[in-house]
């Protein structure tokens, strides 16, 4: 990589990480893509331009990445090119004649409340990491958290007499979430607990492993993927699943999607609406099942 796309990218990245509070994975993932752009020949200067944007995208789709996967490809060129018109590094912004290929609206998948308790109850309480794993389950489905929000939680954000959580969400934006009083109560349990992990360091997050660490997102899936495997009816469930149950049985016992959203951490309603969806389709299916004009 040349001296002058080295030092554009390290600018974009700083950008993106200081100047618009990007989540780390999301700046990893734009830097390792615009890396690879000019590995592959491309370039952040005056080379830049709607052809070779074009051209990397078709050698990438011709590997077998996915609509999706492009569509976010495009996301991360329209964020650059914009970003060199702003800082004056160009009068041009190309990108804008790129257009992202169609996604299919893939709706998110659910369980049902028995399929939801039966993982809850399949941890073994009678040690203290069955605790601490059944606490985590509890409170993705009953704060809808991201694994990633609920491995950095923080203890001191965490206030078991009020009902709530501080979560720091995607772009660093806070929340303050409401934690339902069976989920206060196993994450109490847990914090009792929880010096017992607690090594030379306590690194101050809610979850730590055995050995005193902060969890990671993959010890969340971990955790998860126990559970599910213990409790068959859930099979194929992730954490995010129990993020979408939580939002799905919300809709459905008449909550309203802006508040929904706030709960979710969502910056706009569009990312929420896609759980109106599947209330519908269980309306459209209880219509199907109980209206006389529902049955052929």
């Amino acid at each position: 990589m040349q001296e002058e796309d080295r030092l554009i990218l390290e600018s974009f990245r700083d950008e993106l990480s200081y100047g618009r509070g990007l989540s780390p994975i999301t700046v990893n993932a734009y830097t390792a893509q615009m890396t690879d752009f000019v590995n592959s020949g491309g370039s952040l200067n005056k080379g830049f331009s709607v052809r070779s944007m074009r051209e990397f995208l078709m050698q990438r789709a011709s590997t077998g990445l996915s609509p999706r996967t492009i569509a976010r490809m495009v996301s991360c060129f329209h964020t650059f090119s914009s970003w060199l018109v702003e800082t004056g590094r160009s009068e041009v912004d190309h990108a804008q004649l790129l257009q992202p290929p169609k996604v299919p609206c893939n709706l998110p998948g659910f369980l049902g409340i028995s399929e939801v308790k039966s993982v809850l109850n399949s941890y073994d309480l009678s040690v203290s990491r069955g605790i601490r794993n059944r606490a985590v389950v509890e409170l993705l489905y009953g704060a809808g958290l991201r694994a990633a929000e609920a491995a950095s939680l923080l203890l001191h954000n965490t206030d078991i007499t009020e009902g709530t959580v501080k979560v720091m969400g995607k772009g660093r934006r806070e929340r303050i979430v409401p934690v339902p009083a069976g989920t206060a109560e196993y994450l109490d349990k847990w914090i009792h607990k929880r010096f017992e992990f607690v090594s030379n360091e306590d690194p101050g997050t809610l979850f730590i492993s055995v050995r005193g660490r902060k969890l990671d997102p993959r010890d969340i899936r971990r955790i998860v993927s126990a559970g599910v495997e213990r409790a068959a009816r859930a099979a194929g469930a992730t954490p995010h699943t129990f993020r979408h149950s939580f939002a799905t049985h919300l809709l459905n016992g008449g909550a309203d999607i802006r508040t929904v959203q706030e709960l979710l951490g969502h910056a706009g309603i569009g990312t929420t609406q896609i759980y109106t969806h599947l209330t519908t389709e269980k309306l459209k299916g209880i219509y199907m099942q109980s209206h006389p004009r529902g049955k052929k």
